[in-house]
This record gives structure tokens, C-alpha cells and sequence, in this order.
């Protein structure tokens, strides 16, 4: 029984000490700072489960890729093992899909940036089939852009994150759409060389977009450590917190109640996508309905 007893200490005391390696994208750019939130959160989740799995490592190995090549990279787990992206079909087949948005549906919530002498021609948008008249810019292998050209929206497409931000400049289409996450922090970053851009002010585009965390299937303990981090800091509260910290300057700057919103289905997403869960959680705790006085939503049906 003692030998027992001590065989299994031992167990658990290798258990403990055991070395998770988390391996990730850097990102795109110098002034690409929207992984700062999901790393955050990832290494939160991590800290969570120390008690249970051990120490971690956190190591940032390739530069940010193509959406593409980014699946191909995570299927193989030798380079990059955990990827933060808006779920596709695809990459829920292929990949373990942590099935929490951890953006809480902010990403769904499009905002646009234009060019100055653009905002009387926006400000006489009424309906959904004016906006579709005009072009959106995205990158060619984004999520949103199949999305939208699926929906019939004018895309034009670019292969270089910082470079659709000096094509929307150069007149090559008329709106950059970004999230709630991603536009107040892009425009800072970039509104002193790029004086003329501006953030419109009236209109809103909500396409549902989940984003999750997805890991390698060669590394099936880390998804179970993850999610089982993510699931502890709902219930400890740190999960709200997190994003709150991150996001709440965004969602107060957005204005959303006061915007005219066109909402439209995403034909990208799966069966097994969970809308209810990633659509209705920006406001009271994890989750809101999107009548509550805190989200009175100016909402256009498609």
C-alpha cells in the first residue's frame, strides 16, 4: 500500500511539472496589435490550470500567414499547435475546435473605415442594397470576404493586411469594414500617415463571426487544458474581465445603439456553430439579448 501510495505521488508529481508548449503566429505587422487580447486570454487560460497540468510556454515561431497555410501549419502541430481565428467548416473538421467565442460576437459588429471626403456619400445610406453597391476591401483568404462575397457585396480583395488600409487611400474600393475589436486601435495606429482616413460615423454591419480557439489535433491535451482554463475563468469572472479590460473602451467609442445596423446571416458557418452563444454576449455578464437596454440596437433586417 505504501509503495502504493508513493508510486502514485510520483505520478502526480510529474503530472504537476510537466511542460505544455504553446506555439503561435507573431503577427502580421509592427502596427498589428489584435493578438495582444487572445494572447492575453490564452495565457490566462493557461495559468488557470497550472494547479492540474503544470508550467507552460507560450512561444511565438512563424509571422503571421495566409489563412490558408495558417491550417495547413496547425494540422501539421510541429511549428504552430493554437491558432485564434473566426471559425470556417474546414477548420472545425481538421483542427479541436474550442467551441467558446472568445470575442463574445464583437467581431461580428463591422464598423468602416472610409476616406474623408466619403462621409456625405455614406451618410445617405438607407437600406442594405445601397451599401452593396459600393466596394468593401478585405483580404483575399479573411473569413468575411467569402462571407460578404456570398451575400453579394462588391469586394475587392488585397493579399497584404497593412496594404488594404493604403488601397482603401488610393481610391481602389470604398470601405475597409473592421471590428469593434480591431477599428478604433487601427485608426490610432495609423491616422498620422494616413490623415484623410476617417471611422464613419452612422452605419453598422452585423455578420455573425465566432471566433475560437483551435488546436492541433496532435496536441489533444492542450485543447482539453485550454478549454478547461476558459471554462474556470467564466465561472471565476476573469473572462468578463479580460474582455472588458480589452474591450470596453471600443464598445463605449462604437456607439452601437446609435448606429443604423444591417444585420445579414453568414453562410460560412457550420451546423455545429453555436450561434446563440457567440451572438448575444457583449453586455450584462457573459451574455446579453439583443434588446436589452444596453445593446437598443438600430437593426435593419436583410
Amino acid at each position: 500500500m505504501v509503495l502504493t501510495s508513493l508510486i502514485w505521488g510520483l505520478l502526480a508529481a510529474r503530472d504537476v511539472q510537466a511542460q505544455d508548449v504553446i506555439r503561435i503566429f507573431q503577427p502580421h505587422s509592427a502596427l498589428d496589435q489584435r493578438h495582444l487580447y487572445n494572447n492575453a486570454l490564452l495565457k490566462l487560460a493557461l495559468e488557470k490550470t497550472k494547479p492540474h497540468y503544470g508550467n507552460f510556454d507560450i512561444v511565438f515561431t512563424l509571422q503571421g500567414t495566409q489563412r490558408n497555410r495558417a491550417l495547413v501549419e496547425i494540422m501539421s502541430g510541429r511549428r504552430v499547435n493554437v491558432h485564434i481565428v473566426p471559425t470556417r467548416p474546414e477548420w472545425e473538421e481538421k483542427t479541436l475546435p474550442i467551441r467558446i467565442p472568445v470575442l463574445k460576437g464583437l467581431l461580428g459588429y463591422r464598423l468602416f473605415l472610409i476616406k474623408r471626403h466619403d462621409i456625405e456619400k455614406f451618410g445617405n445610406i438607407e437600406s442594405l442594397d445601397q451599401l452593396k453597391r459600393l466596394k468593401a476591401g478585405l483580404h483575399q483568404q479573411w473569413s468575411t470576404t467569402e462571407a460578404m462575397a456570398r451575400l453579394g457585396f462588391q469586394i475587392v480583395t488585397g493579399s497584404n493586411y497593412e496594404g488594404l488600409f493604403t488601397m482603401l487611400m488610393a481610391d481602389r474600393f470604398d470601405y475597409f469594414p473592421r471590428g469593434v475589436n480591431e477599428i478604433f486601435r487601427e485608426y490610432n495606429e495609423r491616422f498620422h500617415h494616413l490623415p484623410d482616413m476617417v471611422i464613419e460615423p452612422r452605419l453598422a454591419l452585423y455578420l455573425p463571426q465566432p471566433t475560437y480557439i483551435f488546436v492541433s489535433k496532435k496536441s489533444p491535451r492542450l485543447a482539453q487544458r485550454i478549454e478547461a482554463g476558459l471554462h474556470h475563468m467564466i465561472l471565476d469572472g476573469s473572462f468578463e474581465r479580460l474582455f472588458r479590460a480589452y474591450h470596453e473602451s471600443s464598445l463605449e467609442q462604437a456607439g452601437l445603439a446609435n448606429r443604423k445596423i444591417f444585420r445579414v446571416d453568414n453562410p460560412m458557418l457550420s451546423k455545429d456553430t453555436p450561434l446563440e452563444d457567440e451572438a448575444l454576449w457583449i453586455g450584462q455578464g457573459n451574455r446579453i439579448d439583443s434588446s436589452s437596454s444596453e445593446t437598443n440596437l438600430c437593426e435593419t433586417q436583410d
